[in-house]
């Protein structure tokens, strides 16, 4: 079920983009938080398909 979730999400947020996009380049200007999603977007989308994460779990003693 979460591949499915993922893949429909990721195809909507690439959607929005797409649109902001087109705006942009239609001359309209973007707010700001629409900006930061592009910019993010972009920023994710150069080539990386996989992130590293490192968690580690640390028990309080009593």
């Amino acid at each position: 079920m979460v591949g499915k979730l993922k893949g429909g999400l990721m195809a909507k947020i690439k959607k929005l983009y797409d649109l902001c996009k087109k705006k942009q380049k239609s001359g309209e200007k973007l707010g700001f938080l629409l900006k930061a999603f592009v910019e993010e977007y972009e920023k994710d989308n150069k080539g990386q398909t996989t992130k590293e994460v490192n968690v580690s779990f640390v028990k309080k003693g009593k």
